[in-house]
Formats: structure tokens, C-alpha cells, sequence
């Protein structure tokens, strides 16, 4: 569904976030965290991700999210596992509300806004 979404005004990001999609990509992902074997955890996941993960999925995360972003450190320098990476993006992206290319901007009353594409819940 096609629906004009104003812009945040600190990030320019969206400043509503597609409920359907985050919980369908944060389901993904906590599927993915709850194969990481908890005694071999070096990365944090289950203690870093996994509370966010679930914060998004009940509803007490507050959107678009600006708090810290784990694992910062190691994605920059590429040390952690590719499929963390494939699958926590979208998460990130979507709690974040990151455009996935530049949106055409549209100048209504003194604030930004973009057509953007939800998902039907």
C-alpha cells in the first residue's frame, strides 16, 4: 500500500515505521538469534540484539529507533558472520526507518515527506 510518510526532521528517515514489515523481518531475525548457541555468544547477540529484537516485536520500542545500533565496531571492520549481517539489515533498517533509495521529496506546509511502500497487515 502506497502511503505519504513525513520525513523525520533529525535523519531524514522515515518517521513511520511499516508495522507489517518490521514484524515479519524482526520474526526472521529472532529465528535466526535463537539458533546461536548461548554458551558460544562472543558476539553478544542473544544479550544486544535479542532484547531489541523482542522490544520491537511487543511494542515498547519507540519508532523510529535512535539508540544504539550494536556491533557497530565489527561490521565496519567485516568481522562478524555474513548471515548475521543478510539477516539482521533489515531489522536495523526497518526500526530505523532507512530509506533504501533516495525517496523524491515532497514540500507540504514546511515539512518533508515521501510516498513510501507498506506492507497489508
Amino acid at each position: 500500500m502506497r502511503k505519504l510518510v513525513q520525513l523525520d526532521d533529525e535523519t531524514w528517515g522515515w518517521s513511520e515505521i511499516d508495522l507489517a514489515k518490521l514484524e515479519r523481518v524482526a520474526l526472521d531475525f529472532k529465528k535466526w538469534l535463537l539458533t546461536v548457541d548461548p554458551s558460544d555468544n562472543s558476539f553478544g547477540f542473544l544479550t544486544q540484539d535479542l532484547p531489541l529484537v523482542e522490544a520491537a516485536l511487543i511494542g515498547s520500542m519507540r519508532l523510529p529507533y535512535k539508540g544504539f545500533e550494536p556491533h557497530t565496531r565489527e561490521l565496519g571492520e567485516g568481522g562478524l558472520p555474513r548471515e548475521y549481517t543478510r539477516i539482521s539489515a533489515p531489522f536495523y533498517n526497518t526500526i530505523r526507518g532507512v530509506h533504501l533509495s533516495p525517496p523524491e521529496i515532497i514540500e507540504k506546509d514546511g515539512k518533508r515527506y515521501a510516498w513510501a511502500e507498506f506492507e497489508e497487515p
